[in-house]
């Protein structure tokens, strides 16, 4: 059954700087991955830490931050997404002045990252990548495939199995005002869909959601929906599937 969550509903976990929401999570029956929305203010640091089999993709939805990898920083910007697999250490920085908005996904879910035993204030740990490690972490923009139309939208994979992203596709979806997709995702995990921007009507299962920016749906493994641009401005989505 569909899961709908708008961005107030999310419940509130703390670790290093800024304000972080977890969205889907195994409280509210994530089984094969998660979504969280964080917003860093100028200066804000979310801190190095790594997940032992959990691998993690975030976007930046607005601004910009650095993925910090020891003394390692790698600017991203809005629209670009990391891929972090597992036991990669990795954190954020907002080195602007400005507000930065960001949405990530893991897969399998790290409960840890909820309960304080990831975050360096509570275990007095900061992890560091050794020195002579290269990174494996991968940045990207969700712009650099090409669209494709899918069932009533413009529809772009930007990672996947087949891109070297075992765990999670990440695809953006575009619809403009009135349009209309229906999908059944099949052979995979559970599905997250986020709404970045512009107003959704998302049904499934006999259930209705409407979801503006910052809202989602969690599907069931095989689960049939449809979605509808009910807004005036084009329709922004991000979905995200575990791999099976």
């Amino acid at each position: 059954m569909a899961k709908f969550i708008n961005l107030e509903d999310g419940a509130v976990f703390h670790m290093g700087q800024g304000y972080s929401r977890r969205l889907i999570s195994p409280d509210s029956g994530g089984r094969n991955i998660t979504l969280n929305y964080s917003v860093f203010q100028g200066g804000q640091e979310f801190p190095q830490h790594f997940h032992e089999v959990s691998a993690d993709i975030f976007i930046v939805l607005d601004g910009s931050v650095s993925v910090r990898q020891g003394e390692r920083y790698t600017p991203i910007v809005k629209g670009d997404f990391a891929y972090i697999p597992p036991g990669e250490v990795h954190g954020t920085v907002n080195h602007t002045a400005g507000e930065a908005t960001l949405i990530s996904f893991q897969s399998p879910p790290d409960p840890e990252l909820y309960s304080g035993d990831r975050d360096p204030a509570k275990t007095g740990v900061m992890p560091q990548p050794a020195a002579d490690a290269a990174s494996t972490v991968r940045i990207e923009s969700m712009w650099d495939t090409e669209a494709a139309a899918v069932q009533g939208a413009q529809a772009r994979v930007p990672a996947s199995p087949a891109r070297g992203m075992a765990e999670m596709t990440l695809t953006c979806l575009e619809l403009a005002p009135g349009g209309r997709m229906e999908r059944e995702e099949q052979g995979g995990g559970e599905t997250v869909i986020f709404i970045w921007e512009g107003t959704a009507l998302i049904t499934s299962g006999g259930e209705t959601g409407r979801l503006a920016h910052g809202g989602a749906v969690l599907l069931e493994t095989d689960e049939a929906y449809a979605v509808e641009n009910v807004g005036t401005d084009e329709l922004k989505l991000i979905r995200c599937r575990a791999s099976a």
